[in-house]
């Protein structure tokens, strides 16, 4: 399951680069997973892929050590997948 959850996040989201739903599909992570990881729900981890949830810095520095990343790498990915969410909205 892992492996395809990598491969759809190469071939779905590729061109997205970066964003927190394709840093955890690239590990492999199920939403579910992600969420357990960070003690949260599943709905709670969705809602932060789709742009719609203002994060405290503890659900950040989290959200890093679950996904393997530093802080600057979340910014970026948070702001990328705010930018993808504002141009479907149009």
């Amino acid at each position: 399951m892992e492996e395809g959850r990598q491969w759809v996040a190469d071939t779905f989201y590729g061109e997205d680069g970066d964003t927190v739903r394709t840093l955890r599909l690239r590990k492999g992570w199920s939403q579910a997973r992600l969420a357990e990881a960070l003690a949260t729900s599943q709905p709670h981890i969705a809602r932060i892929e789709r742009g719609r949830e203002n994060l405290t810095i503890e659900t950040c520095r989290k959200l890093t050590r679950a996904l393997e990343i530093d802080l600057n790498t979340l910014d970026q990915a948070l702001k990328r997948q705010e930018a993808i969410a504002q141009a479907r909205q149009k």
